[in-house]
């Protein structure tokens, strides 16, 4: 291989310099919460029916100084750091109906401005559609009486009742679940379901009782890899539908989390017959998969998704639906109850002077952080308790930097949009940001108390509450909300959500095991498949098997039947960390069971005690003098300023070693994601392009914050067809004289090497890769687990190699006979 010039290494590190500034500056968006605040629309500007997130890119549109082009550019870029943009080009959002009858006149509308409605539902007399609107269409649109931008004169028409985001449900995993096909080869030859044995469904398995007669249905994220396992770690027949591919998109392929759920439900009820179908996550698809399965006769349902952007409390349109399947369908629904435990806060409102919500007495500003090594695309989701008032109160959403300085922020009229506020969050590695909540200034004051809560995604906070936490629509009246129990250990797995509702109703029903072991998670660094995305199929698959024994069960009459066989944990009797207990035929003679009657629910608690605990993963909070607010009444020892001098007590949480691997995944529509942006190395489309000369290696890194160790890594890759160049994966950099790079020519042949201090030492000797298609894109993985490194493309055979390091990750392109380009495009990477 050649080696980089010294004028190139000096270009890499300017560029790397360049790029940290770049990011810091970045960082710097969005409204300063102690500056004056925009003025509050009128009650007759169209304006207030939309998120604020979705008018910022207008705003950044107006504010930026420049060309028409360079002033669209920002808008689209802001638009596509948020997430808003698909891989076609078009801004996506979630539009609602004020009245069924009016849907076709407001999708006759969209269709003419310039949008497409990408599917509509009528979920129990709720009308959403989602809408997506070409990037162009989108900035240059304006209505020629009124001149409104497009949002605005969306909003305007009759029937429409507010524009949003589209709130996703996610996969209810820990991340750095398994991506490779070779990984879910490696399961199938080593792992084991220890679930299968503590719940003494082996017992069952051997006396006949399999899953036969039963129908089960699966909805989830993607079943990426599932034809390679059918025989299998999965049925010889499987019905599986992508619903998103049915609007033009197509998901199945974006994740193997379905495919590790169905392996979970085989291993438990093999002799069943198993449905599946793969959404986004959103309302409409959804929708759309239950009615699928509920045509195909499904007797139980799991589905490990879950979010936070509705009430909480079983009222929501989707809940409905999913009770009136079970009560009109005979379909028993099981839902990860969610991995919320110690990424949620709960605590009454309490605005200081200036309307700062206090997270602690004098406490105005709560942590939350990345505590892995890779940068990581979460959320912060602000939700309060007054989803039945006409009008809520009207609370604002800041993120700050540690510094102080405005991340984001997310200020929507609630005159018009629900009590909740949405705000996506790219995160660095080992990065603390800070969440602040405040009242609208100019707007009423609350007249009595209520209770907000923090949902992120992945990512813990320094005041955590584990109660009040399940997710949606696992909070549905008949569905059977599932925690996650550690089955090592019998206890509650930290992260699992717990109960109640917030109106008081009792959730979860039912805990099953997670953390049972994985090879394919082993090849990733990791030991176990954790989450409440495993304990749910656990807990389905236990009722096929009672199903299976007691045919003629009901819906109602099956759950009375888990839930008596249940083993108590925790405390005795019902609680809202284990439900009624963790699933259990154990102790259970196989066949028919009789029923003990009916499984009567604990009395409704809507004020649990809160319980709030404090992260060790933060400092300790930066306490600020508290005064007394205005008209509270208060006796002569604290008219003045009080001090708060004790923090709140250490209580238990997970230390940093025990928090899960973070992924990272790239699509390159941005170019902040950190990568060199110029010379030979570019961002172009959802691509990432790096061009060579002959005899020359050129490459792009992400900054030095994107460290690995142990890692799996999949890019796609296209462009070059021969021998006249390769494709390079770089990893463990340390500097422009310290590196590995995986190379792979445009024929197929690999190789791995390792270049230090003007030296190759080569670790995998030039080998045919068994998947490799010439003159098509391919598929590339390299992983790096316990000093074994395993190359294979298009999931087929593996070449491996031994070696240990750390350092930096990024794409390489080397040219032989001729310039070349390298493609790169769809980057996932799980590390630890």
């Amino acid at each position: 291989m050649p080696k980089p010039s010294k004028s190139f290494a000096r270009s890499f590190t300017s560029l790397l310099v360049c790029l940290l500034i770049l990011i810091l500056g970045l960082q710097a968006c969005g409204p300063n919460p102690t500056e004056a605040p925009s003025p509050t629309p009128r009650a007759d500007d169209s304006a207030g029916k939309v998120d604020s997130l979705l008018l910022e890119i207008f705003l950044r549109y107006t504010t930026t100084q420049g060309t028409e082009a360079e002033k669209q550019k920002a808008a689209i870029d802001f638009a596509r750091q948020q997430g808003l943009v698909n891989k076609k080009d078009e801004v996506q959002f979630q539009l609602e109906v004020s009245d069924p009858a009016k849907q076709n006149p407001v999708s006759d509308k969209i269709k003419t401005m310039g949008g497409r409605v990408i599917d509509s539902a009528n979920i129990e007399g709720v009308v959403k559609m989602r809408v997506a609107v070409p990037v162009n269409t989108f900035m240059s649109y304006a209505n020629s009486a009124t001149k409104d931008n497009f949002l605005r004169d969306l909003a305007a028409f009759d029937g429409v009742k507010n524009i949003q985001i589209i709130l996703a449900r996610d996969t209810q995993d820990l991340r750095g679940f398994p991506e490779t096909h070779a990984a879910l080869a490696a399961l199938f030859q080593t792992s084991q379901n220890e679930g299968v044995k503590l719940m003494g469904a082996d017992k069952w398995q051997a006396a006949g009782f399999r899953g036969k007669g039963v129908k089960i249905g699966v909805i989830d994220g993607g079943f990426k890899y599932y034809e390679d396992f059918l025989g299998k770690t999965l049925p010889a027949k499987l019905d599986i539908v992508d619903q998103d591919a049915k609007v033009g998109g197509g998901v199945i392929d974006e994740t193997v989390h379905g495919t590790a759920v169905l392996e979970i439900l085989y291993s438990l009820a093999p002799e069943a017959e198993f449905y599946a179908v793969a959404v986004d996550g959103s309302d409409t698809e959804l929708a759309s998969a239950m009615d699928y399965l509920a045509g195909k006769g499904v007797n139980i349902l799991s589905m490990s998704l879950g979010g936070h952007g509705t009430p909480g409390d079983g009222s929501d349109p989707l809940n409905v639906k999913i009770d009136g399947l079970r009560q009109n369908k005979n379909i028993l629904f099981f839902i990860s109850s969610g991995n919320e435990g110690d990424a949620h806060y709960v605590g009454q409102f309490e605005p200081d002077e200036q309307g700062f919500h206090q997270w602690q007495p004098g406490v105005t500003r709560m942590a939350v952080g990345n505590p892995g090594s890779v940068p990581y695309r979460s959320k912060v989701i602000l939700n309060w308790e007054q989803w039945q008032e006409r009008i809520p109160t009207d609370l604002d959403l800041f993120i700050e930097d540690k510094n102080g300085n405005p991340v984001i922020s997310k200020s929507n009229d609630q005159r018009y949009l629900p009590p909740l506020e949405y705000a996506p969050l790219p995160t660095q590695p080992r990065e603390t940001y800070y969440i602040r909540v405040r009242l609208k200034p100019n707007t009423p004051k609350p007249a009595k108390p209520f209770r907000l809560h923090i949902f992120t995604h992945d990512l813990p906070v320094q005041f955590f509450t584990p109660v009040l936490a399940v997710a949606n629509p696992a909070d549905s009246k008949k569905a059977i909300a599932v925690g996650a129990v550690d089955w090592q250990k019998d206890t509650v797995a930290y992260y699992s959500s717990q109960g109640p509702l917030p109106n008081g109703i009792f959730k979860p029903e039912i805990s099953a095991p997670t953390g049972v072991s994985s090879a394919a998670y082993q090849e990733e660094g990791e030991e176990v498949f954790n989450g409440t995305s495993a304990s749910c199929p656990e807990a389905a698959g236990l009722a096929a098997l009672i199903k299976s024994a007691n045919p003629r069960a009901s819906a109602d009459e099956l759950t009375g039947l888990i839930l008596q066989s249940v083993k108590d944990l925790g405390t005795k009797g019902p609680d809202t960390a284990y439900g009624y207990g963790r699933a259990d035929l154990s102790g259970i003679q196989p066949g028919p069971i009789a029923p003990k009657g009916n499984v009567v629910a604990p009395t409704p608690n809507p004020n649990p005690d809160l319980k709030i605990q404090t992260s060790r993963l933060f400092p300790a909070p930066k306490v600020v003098p508290v005064t007394p607010r205005p008209g509270t009444p208060t006796s002569a020892s604290t008219t003045a300023p009080v001090a708060v001098t004790t923090a709140p007590a250490v209580t238990t949480a997970p230390a940093v070693s025990d928090t899960p691997p973070i992924t990272f995944q790239d699509d390159f529509l941005s170019a902040t994601s950190g990568l060199p942006n110029s010379g030979p190395t570019v961002y172009e489309g959802n691509t990432y392009r790096v061009k060579a000369s002959p005899n020359q290696l050129n490459w792009g890194v992400y900054p030095d914050t994107v460290r690995v160790q142990d890692f799996a890594a999949e890019i796609k890759v296209q462009g070059i067809n021969d021998r006249s160049g390769l494709y390079g994966l770089v990893f463990w950099l340390q500097d422009a004289n310290n590196y590995y790079l995986l190379s792979v020519t445009g024929n197929g042949s690999a190789q791995i090497s390792q270049f230090n201090n003007g030296q190759w030492r080569e670790l995998l000797g030039w080998n045919a890769l068994q998947g490799w298609k010439t003159g098509s894109p391919n598929t590339l993985r390299l992983i790096a687990s316990g000093g074994k490194l395993s190359v294979s493309a298009g999931g087929k055979t593996a070449l491996t190699a031994q070696a240990k390091g750390a350092g930096s990750i990024g794409f390489a392109a080397a040219g032989y006979s001729q310039p070349v380009t390298a493609t790169f495009s769809d980057f996932r990477l799980g590390a630890r």
